[in-house]
């Protein structure tokens, strides 16, 4: 009797945990949707509460979808990358409730380099050294500690940590698309660039560094715009710096793409000549960085381009990746890179060929390539007169967007990873051409069909 009294406990206490697990992301979710409504951080955008709703509630449905491919087609945990950054989290946020100063210590990354932590808890991990070393700051340890900070109140739930990912992309995105509506005085553009893209909402919907990304980068953007308004503050400071931190860490390329076009887009203002400010300060940033090479060959950015693009290739020949594609090695020369540049460009703007889809993942992306070179055509064939302001915002985003571009495209050698790797530049890419293409040239049945005023109305 005693002993299926204590089955029965545990049966119920099973169906209780259950219960809990299902109903805290449920009413998490809800929690967020309702704070879209009431909250002025919110409401101060330039979107409707329903609109922005509707945006949040496809990144859900799209981190649903992630979460099921991910469990059903990337069967080792270890290399799938929505769970392994989460897994490897476990191992730290144990320290929390055991030994405290030891999790702190790891949170902060103070004097943790030792044989201790080593032999207790990154010993336990798959992914906090990384597979490879180009001498760069480890990525991987940053989404692990967050999401380490996260279990503390998530109790290991995998969808209240998609939820937290969702929240500070869509930030991210909202902040992007503040700055999108104030150049070009168009809901309709600024809200397809930030919040439709399918590649960007599917990639920085699960417990992806892409979510990190978009948030840092949306939230730079935005604070810089107000700035060079005239609207500084030292609270603006500490965030531009802590933003700035987190590309540095996140994704170096993207700083290094962005922080130059940043430059030329304040250095530009009351300027005639936009293209020749962002030519010759993208000009004067390369003959900086050659210099480098030169006084700290260890700082090359052609070493590091050369190694990280000999590490892709060894790395997809390892695995024998089904979506990798022939490169020739580059060499420790600034030649090769200016030789290789225009297939570099190419390949990042026109992959997945209609050839190389070979997983149902690949789809989607060449379906927006067709749209993408759909929207590029009707963009020269009605274009818009810009102001200067709108004008010298275009070239921020094109130059940012050929910059990532060329990096990525000399370095990868694989379309899965070429495909997810230009995500931080598409909202630009996207923007930049539409604030091109005239609308008003639009046929005029479309302009006043009712779903297109409707569509422009609920925005």
């Amino acid at each position: 009797m005693s002993f299926q009294g204590n089955s029965d406990f545990k049966t119920c206490i099973f169906v209780l945990m259950a219960v809990v697990s299902f109903l805290f992301p449920v009413l998490l979710f809800f929690g967020i949707v309702t704070m879209i409504s009431k909250s002025n951080l919110f409401q101060s955008s330039p979107f409707s509460t329903r609109s922005l709703q509707f945006a949040f509630f496809l990144r859900i449905l799209s981190s649903l979808v992630v979460y099921y491919i991910y469990s059903e087609y990337y069967t080792v945990r270890a290399e799938a990358d929505t769970f392994k950054y989460f897994d490897d989290s476990y191992h730290m946020s144990k320290a929390f409730w055991h030994h405290p100063i030891d999790f702190f210590q790891m949170l902060f990354g103070i004097d943790c380099n030792t044989t201790y932590f080593q032999v207790n808890y990154f010993n336990d991990m798959s992914n906090w050294v990384r597979s490879y070393d180009n001498g760069l700051l480890n990525d991987n340890r940053l989404v692990i500690r967050f999401n380490a900070l996260i279990r503390i109140f998530s109790f290991g739930n995998y969808h209240v940590h998609t939820l937290i990912f969702n929240l500070i992309a869509f930030l991210g995105s909202i902040s992007m698309g503040t700055v999108f509506y104030a150049v070009s005085k168009s809901k309709l553009k600024s809200y397809l660039a930030v919040f439709i893209i399918p590649s960007v909402v599917f990639w920085s919907s699960g417990i992806f560094k892409e979510s990190i990304l978009l948030f840092a980068l949306g939230v730079f953007l935005f604070h810089f715009y107000q700035t060079c308004q005239g609207k500084w503050s030292k609270k603006r400071g500490v965030i531009l710096m802590a933003t700035l931190c987190i590309l540095i860490v996140m994704k170096l390329y993207v700083f290094l793409a962005f922080f130059p076009a940043c430059v030329c887009y304040f250095m530009s203002k009351n300027r005639e000549k936009h293209y020749s400010i962002y030519v010759s300060t993208y000009g004067i940033f390369l003959l900086l960085g050659i210099g480098l090479a030169g006084i700290a060959p260890q700082y090359s950015f052609v070493n590091l381009i050369v190694d990280k693009q000999r590490d892709f290739i060894n790395l997809s020949h390892f695995f024998e990746v089904n979506s990798a594609f022939s490169m020739d090695y580059l060499e420790p020369k600034l030649w090769s890179l200016i030789k290789a540049s225009p297939e570099a460009i190419l390949n990042v703007f026109t992959k997945p060929w209609l050839k190389e889809v070979n997983s149902l993942l690949f789809i989607p992306p060449l379906i927006e390539n067709i749209l993408l070179f759909i929207l590029l055509f009707f963009s020269f064939l009605w274009r818009k007169k810009l102001t200067s302001n709108q004008a010298r915002f275009v070239f921020l985003c094109l130059f940012f967007t050929i910059v990532v571009y060329l990096i990525i495209g000399l370095t990868t050698p694989i379309t899965g990873a070429l495909v997810r790797y230009k995500i931080p530049v598409a909202p630009f890419l996207w923007f930049g051409i539409l604030m091109i293409l005239n609308t008003h040239k639009f046929p005029i049945d479309l302009r006043k069909n009712k779903l297109y005023k409707w569509f422009h109305s609920y925005l």
